[in-house]
């Protein structure tokens, strides 16, 4: 299938109501996301687009019970076994948001992984991990005043250095499963001009057929980019 997507962004939305539905714990929606987010990631490698982003944790979510969050951090710290061979693939694993918020171990376990991947030269695969659009501004303001930068000076691409998305082309396409058609603050600067697929599937239930599906819905849009 002929695209010209460079980056791909998606709002895995729906697994404690996946879950929630067919009578099993909340948790367990999470676990079987994560197979989700395996079969997305193979698609989206056979598609060669060379950038994903997935949103994992909000900074709001971080208000959830600790036995849920507990849950999420226990597989984030498994990404490197559960989501397929990142060598094997060629694929770059990179995080984004304020990892200072979640525990140590598994912040040095996702350091540790983008540290053994930063040499790939394949996809470029990226979690968001306790990321807020908002959070992520105010960070980038409190860099560039750190660094010394006049007001004069700051302009879209100076301040575009400062996002945890520093390197990485802007969204061309955002999509969100489970029913809602609202971005919530994911990659608010980044998705300026991203087109925005919202399906109802709950994320458990995406695979690459999904995935096709809404790269077809793209292809048919009209990008005016204001023009």
């Amino acid at each position: 299938m002929e695209h010209n997507i460079k980056h791909i962004a998606v709002i895995m939305d729906g697994n404690r109501t996946w879950a929630t539905e067919k009578g099993l714990p909340k948790f367990l929606g999470h676990t079987e996301g994560v197979q989700a987010l395996k079969r997305a990631l193979k698609g989206v490698i056979e598609q060669n687009i060379p950038y994903f982003t997935a949103w994992a944790l909000s900074t709001e979510n971080l208000q959830r019970s600790q036995e849920e969050l507990d849950h999420l951090f226990s597989l984030f710290k498994k990404i490197p076994s559960s989501l397929g061979d990142f060598s094997k693939n060629n694929v770059r694993f990179n995080t984004i948001g304020n990892l200072a918020l979640i525990p140590s171990d598994v912040k040095e376990a996702l350091e540790d992984l983008m540290k053994k991947t930063e040499h790939h030269t394949g996809l470029v695969f990226t979690l968001a991990i306790a990321y807020g659009g908002r959070d992520e501004i105010i960070r980038s303001v409190q860099k560039i005043i750190k660094s010394g930068i006049s007001s004069e000076e700051i302009n879209e691409q100076k301040f575009e250095n400062f996002l945890d998305t520093a390197n990485m082309p802007e969204v061309d396409l955002v999509i969100r499963t489970g029913g809602y058609q609202r971005l919530s603050g994911y990659l608010p600067w980044q998705s300026t001009y991203a087109e925005l697929y919202f399906t109802s599937l709950k994320f458990p239930d995406f695979n690459e057929k999904e995935l096709d599906k809404a790269i077809q819905w793209f292809n048919e849009q009209e990008r005016k980019r204001g023009k």
